[in-house]
């Protein structure tokens, strides 16, 4: 990924773009929750299913599925090394500062929800979806596999049977949470799944077509509908096994959700220069600023507490963060994260030489249609 101000074009830029709107979206719903609105109902609906659909939309069945092995390995680097790695941070400075600050959690309990897998209930970390995204992938590249040789027909049923399996698991769990988030790993790859079906039937082609007209007409159905749907299932966050009223209500919204982006994207390839390099520049480094982007938040509280303003969810105190988030964040990724060796591994798991190429094998189907990272 260049550091450079201009990214040349490529053919399918409108999936890096694609993604840099995910993660805005996602920035935006952390800086508001833990209150509960019409920005996080409707968000929550389709941000997180978005990543999930992109990654079965760039998965090259043909490429892959006779083989898979190797593809593993490199995406299991690419998610659980700055997982585990991001953790034990977390967990050595909640040990130094206990002591000294009213943490809320102590280094004992953040142990147990470490081994547990998931949780605690009320703070899970943004890193639950790290293992997530690669399990769930895991799951659906070994049932790719074993379907090699089968009818497309014969991955039907899968739609049904995985949502149906998470319920299951879901329920035999409750009321606590699902130890290492299996049901949201099957959630997960039924998405995957999803958009692997929508590549099966459209390839990787823009969603702009040749009137302009037609095009936002159906984004605005969609929209429409994604709205009505979501508001109909209420709030969801798969991190703490919420699906809102259904499941299926779950998938259609994350499935509209991902298309409406999928066409903004497209038009979105057409903005001035510089614009759209930043767009691909977010879009490219959008895992490690999700990793990343956590931090800030402690700055607008600061600075908050120093001004005497009252620290409860207010619209203020969400453009502060949300804003705080993307300046800072983006920066420190371009400036930091990708220019150090340490830093790289810590958010990337792997190292990439001065010319930008990465010295392990790359965990992308291409450097321009990866998009399993968030």
């Amino acid at each position: 990924m260049s550091d450079g101000v201009f990214v040349p074009h490529r053919r399918f830029d409108w999936i890096d773009i694609a993604k840099g709107v995910g993660i805005l979206s996602v920035m935006l719903v952390h800086s508001v929750i833990p209150a509960i609105n019409a920005i996080t109902v409707h968000l929550s609906s389709f941000t997180i299913p978005l990543f999930f659909v992109l990654t079965g939309l760039t998965y090259s069945n043909e490429k892959h599925r006779h083989d898979f092995r190797a593809l593993l390995r490199t995406r299991g680097q690419q998610f659980m090394v700055p997982y585990f790695i991001l953790y034990v941070i977390m967990m050595l400075l909640f040990a130094v500062l206990a002591p000294y600050v009213d943490t809320y959690l102590t280094p004992n309990q953040l142990l147990f929800w470490f081994v547990y897998g998931s949780g605690p209930p009320d703070s899970v970390t943004h890193l639950w979806f790290l293992p997530v995204l690669f399990f769930g992938f895991s799951v659906f590249v070994i049932l790719d596999h074993v379907l090699k040789d089968q009818p497309h027909w014969a991955r039907y049923p899968l739609f049904a049977f995985l949502p149906l399996l998470a319920i299951w698991i879901q329920a035999l769990f409750s009321p606590a949470l699902v130890p290492w988030h299996l049901n949201a790993i099957l959630i997960s790859a039924t998405f995957v799944l999803i958009g692997n079906e929508i590549r099966w039937i459209r390839g990787l082609k823009s969603w702009r077509t040749k009137r302009p007209s037609v095009d936002l007409v159906l984004a605005m159905l969609l929209g429409a509908c994604l709205i009505v749907v979501s508001q109909l299932n209420g709030f969801t966050d798969l991190a703490v096994d919420k699906l809102g009223a259904s499941v299926w209500l779950y998938l259609v919204t994350g499935t509209l959700g991902s298309i409406i982006v999928f066409i903004v994207s497209s038009y979105l390839t057409d903005l001035p220069e510089r614009a759209r390099s930043g767009a691909l520049i977010l879009g490219r480094n959008s895992q490690e600023i999700y990793e990343f982007h956590p931090l800030t938040f402690f700055i607008p509280a600061g600075i908050f507490v120093l001004l005497g303003l009252p620290l409860e969810p207010s619209l203020l105190l969400w453009l502060a963060r949300f804003t705080v988030a993307v300046f800072v964040s983006i920066p420190s990724v371009l400036l930091v994260v990708n220019r150090f060796s340490v830093t790289q591994f810590i958010f990337k798991g792997y190292i990439t030489d001065t010319s930008g190429q990465q010295t392990e094998e790359s965990a992308s189907e291409s450097s321009s249609a990866s998009a399993t990272e968030p």
